[in-house]
């Protein structure tokens, strides 16, 4: 057996009943239009903000050009400065050299003087 169709009365009485709990929910025309402008307002936040992160990238780029620019400046400094170094090596290490061969020949004969008395090393 089927349950008879509730009477037209009730079933529009539910249907008010249920659009009463909606309606008080629905945006008006004019909060509608408020948060379009809020919307707006955002998009053009985020094109103000994309255009200060495209700034920032090209500063960024120019950064890393001045980076590479002082690095290519630092490796020629440093280069000159190892040439320097390793020359005045070489002057150094020969009058190391050129000072041990003469103490080599001046041999046993080195004395030391202390204090005025020559002791025979």
């Amino acid at each position: 057996m089927t349950t008879p169709a509730p009477a037209l009365e009730e079933r529009v009485t539910i249907l008010e009943t249920r659009l009463d709990a909606i309606l008080p929910n629905l945006a008006t025309k004019s909060e509608i239009a408020e948060v379009k402008t809020e919307i707006a307002g955002v998009k053009t936040e985020i094109a103000e903000v994309k255009t200060e992160i495209a700034g920032v990238k090209t500063e960024i780029a120019g950064v890393k050009t001045e980076i590479a620019r002082l690095e290519g400046k630092i490796d020629t400094v440093n280069e000159r400065l190892e040439g320097k170094i390793d020359a005045v090596n070489e002057r150094l290490e020969g009058k190391i050299d050129t000072m041990n061969e003469r103490l080599d020949a001046m041999g046993n004969s080195l004395l030391i003087k202390f204090v005025g008395v020559t002791i025979p090393i």
